[in-house]
């Protein structure tokens, strides 16, 4: 599947939020808490992958582009920059943690080519670089060496992430809370309900700024 021509994710995204205007507006203002109690509404799934968290406090949407490689194999990492198309969102799932297979030169030639940003399932490096360069990563585990450029790693595949399931061009949603994977087919139901969640959290914020007790708004 490497030489598979893929469609811009903009495009897709852009018929859609077309029909969908309002959600263009609203993504900026979801959560990940938000689209993860919506999208267990919608599909039974919260979609969230434990441990993986932001390095650099950027908020991050896109569609994924899958890579899967093990820990001492940067080389995949650098390969898959090269396949990832503008506003996607490079998945690396590495077998193994000893090894980063991330770090400041990947982040730069990413950020560069308009990459929306990096999820890690494994190890990154260059942390105080990562924060400056202000590019979107997200991994498990923060280690200063690197393993080699072997590339023997594969593209465009379905990964299972403790149970998640992610497949190329579903969405990822991720934010200081954590991340959530949205499958493709699942998006337009789970925005619509994101932004109902949205505007009840709304209301009741509300109501606690004057003064009701959260028991009495919940009922509980």
């Amino acid at each position: 599947m490497d030489g598979k021509r893929r469609k811009s994710p903009h495009r897709l995204l852009d018929k859609f939020f077309t029909e969908k205007s309002d959600f263009k507006k609203l993504i900026p203002h979801l959560s990940t808490p938000q689209i993860s109690d919506s999208l267990k509404q919608v599909t039974g799934n919260q979609g969230t992958i434990s441990g993986v968290k932001s390095l650099n406090g950027q908020k991050l949407f896109g569609n994924i582009l899958t890579l899967s490689t093990k820990d001492d194999d940067w080389g995949t990492s650098v390969r898959g920059i090269d396949h990832a198309l503008p506003g996607e969102v490079i998945f690396i799932f590495t077998e193994g943690e000893n090894n980063a297979v991330w770090g400041e030169l990947t982040s730069k030639a990413a950020k560069n080519k308009g990459i929306a940003g990096t999820i890690i399932f494994g190890a990154c490096r260059d942390l105080d670089s990562i924060k400056n360069i202000k590019y979107p990563v997200f991994a498990r585990k923060v280690i200063p060496h690197a393993g080699r450029p072997r590339n023997e790693g594969k593209i465009n595949i379905k990964l299972d992430c403790q149970g998640t399931m992610v497949h190329p061009g579903d969405y990822l949603f991720g934010d200081e809370c954590g991340v959530v994977v949205v499958p493709r087919e699942n998006f337009i139901e789970v925005m619509e309900v994101a932004e109902e969640i949205k505007k009840r959290e709304n209301v009741i914020v509300k109501q606690i700024e004057e003064g009701k007790p959260l028991s009495e708004i919940l009922n509980i």
